[in-house]
């Protein structure tokens, strides 16, 4: 996280949203999931999650954030992004598709500068348990 620049969210729902993000990479095929952060223009944050999965399909990106519609695997009920989505947008930010090649998938989740509701997250987090 870039030094000196405070993000309120609640530590849990955030990590959720990427444990959602990172549980549908792995399951598409993605083999290296990363995580980076850079400073918003105005204030605020934006984390990129990029895999090197196999990219969604087309009919996939048409309901990607849609509870029960969104899946793009055979059994996937569709809720994870869905979920990941309203997490964001309840801190006031948003969570979209940045990109989708045959190369990867990068998720955008976009969170605003200043006081939204939960605790703090320290620039210094401890890593996520395994």
């Amino acid at each position: 996280m870039p030094d000196g620049l405070p993000v309120r969210a609640d530590a849990a729902q955030l990590a959720r949203a990427l444990v959602n993000l990172g549980r549908n990479a792995v399951q598409a095929g993605a083999g290296a999931l990363s995580v980076s952060a850079e400073a918003r223009p105005g204030g605020g944050l934006v984390l990129l999650v990029a895999d090197d999965g196999p990219g969604l399909p087309p009919r996939a990106r048409d309901n990607l954030f849609q509870p029960f519609a969104g899946s793009a695997r055979a059994g996937g009920i569709g809720l994870g992004l869905a979920i990941a989505r309203e997490v964001l947008r309840a801190h006031g930010g948003d969570l979209r598709l940045a990109e989708s090649t045959a190369a990867g998938t990068v998720f955008a989740l976009e969170l605003p500068a200043g006081a939204v509701a939960g605790p703090a997250i320290p620039a210094t987090a401890p890593p996520m348990p395994d």
